[in-house]
């Protein structure tokens, strides 16, 4: 009888246990709330920020990207037609355009950061040299002759994304020629840019080389398209963050602390879309989209995002809280100590507040101080405050140091953004072993202590 009553006792007391575990989870489970809450206040907060970046750039200038240049000659064409009373003549009018044999596009790009509140973006102001040559035009793949050419209406144009951005009028130099330039395009494949009127000599085809200086103002990147059969693009910059895309990689790339330098060489034989055309052979916005996909070139870039960076930390938030639960409910397994679930509460919400903490001092000190003073106040906070429940300072100088190996290791998984699966995975590891190992002489089927 008496062994019957010993059992009861012992799986009443386990059934506590369970009981509280199940009430944990619980608990877990309600705190991922105010960190999903915390999660969508960085969202918003990058939203602003994108925000008041687009609102800088649309005064100082958007991202720039230089299409072309192209050569179009105008051509009416004459065909006749037999009718049954008369021959009738029909008049085709239409644009032929080329591209040039080779292109350089050299530019020198001066950064600036400019701030808006607690905000800042990124803006530039480059002087870029465009020269190239283009070659007598080829009729072998249109169906037009030079015969039907309006040679004296031939212009040379380049798109340009921004205009706005232009810092000085540019000129165009054309052979042995200078000729200013006027904004538009004076077609449809391009939106907005530049063009000039050029001299055309059709009984004395030979190539004709051009080169154009040009001021611009943008932000956040710069691009070219592919424009001649072999295209080289080179770039420098003072700003020591960029990042390379578009189309085609930098042939050569050097990054330093001062500064980095780039080069392409592209040849148009990687692109999709031929070197002579008319407005006949295809439609006009195929074609365009065809060359902004072409596109290629730099960003300059924030050195520390700290707003991507909070939110990657606030997802490992849930990690966090039940790492510090379940080292807070070992102690109450091993040690003759009751923890309340209102204190196991006060000790999550304590958790999420670090991330709140973090985004906010984030905007203020930056990253990296305001991840150690959010982590130094979220530890003080939780240690002063376990040292009287778990009625020991030394059990809450371990949770102390359980606390700050914690912060420690997911602040190393920021860092190694290409290895986070691993450091993570390790990590975990690590963490199963220490509960294992703390919990290794507990006999769960033991009758717990009031």
């Amino acid at each position: 009888m008496r062994e019957n009553r010993s059992w009861a006792k012992g799986l009443m007391a386990n059934s506590r246990v369970y009981l509280k575990m199940g009430f944990l989870l619980a608990l877990v489970l309600v705190l991922f709330v105010p960190l999903q809450l915390i999660e969508g206040l960085i969202a918003e907060r990058m939203q602003r920020r994108d925000t008041v970046v687009d609102e800088i750039s649309r005064t100082w200038g958007e991202p720039q990207v230089l299409k072309g240049p192209v050569l179009l000659i105008p051509y009416r064409k004459v065909t006749e037609r037999q009718t049954l009373l008369k021959v009738e003549l029909l008049e085709d009018h239409g644009q032929a355009f080329w591209l040039p044999d080779s292109l350089e596009v050299r530019a020198t790009i001066v950064p600036e950061v400019r701030y808006r509140g607690i905000f800042e973006a990124i803006v530039y102001t480059a002087g870029l040299k465009v020269s190239g040559s283009f070659a007598p035009p080829d009729f072998a793949k249109l169906d037009v002759s030079p015969e039907d050419l309006l040679w004296s209406e031939a212009i040379l144009f380049l798109g340009v994304s921004d205009l706005r951005g232009t810092t000085a009028e540019p000129q165009v130099t054309w052979g042995d020629e200078t000729i200013s330039v006027a904004p538009g395009t004076g077609n449809d494949l391009f939106d907005t840019g530049i063009h000039a009127v050029v001299p055309m000599d059709p009984a004395n085809p030979s190539p004709t080389a051009f080169s154009l200086n040009l001021g611009l103002s943008g932000s956040r990147s710069i691009a070219v398209t592919p424009a001649g059969k072999t295209t080289t693009f080179e770039v420098a910059s003072s700003w020591p963050h960029a990042s390379f895309a578009g189309a085609y990689l930098p042939t050569e790339r050097s990054l330093e602390g001062d500064g980095f330098q780039a080069s392409w060489t592209v040849s148009y034989l990687g692109r999709e879309y031929p070197q002579a055309w008319t407005s006949a052979d295809e439609g006009i916005s195929n074609l365009a989209r065809r060359i902004g996909q072409s596109q290629f070139g730099v960003s300059l870039i924030s050195p520390v995002d700290f707003y991507l960076k909070s939110e990657r930390s606030a997802k490992h938030g849930a990690l966090l809280i039940v790492l510090i639960v379940a080292a807070i409910f070992i102690f109450e397994i091993v040690a003759p100590v009751r923890i309340h679930l209102f204190q196991y509460a006060l000790v999550g919400f304590a958790l999420c507040l670090f991330y709140l903490l973090l985004l906010s001092l984030s905007e203020t000190v930056g990253f990296f101080a305001a991840y150690g003073l959010a982590a130094a106040m979220s530890t003080a906070l939780i240690t002063l405050y376990l040292a009287k429940a778990l009625a020991s300072k030394k059990r809450a100088l371990v949770i102390a140091g359980v606390l700050a190996a914690v912060y420690g290791y997911l602040y190393i998984v920021l860092q190694l953004e290409a290895f986070a699966l691993v450091s993570g995975a390790f990590g975990l590891f690590v963490a199963l072993a220490a509960v294992m190992y703390a919990t290794r002489n507990v006999d769960w089927y033991a009758t717990i202590k009031s």
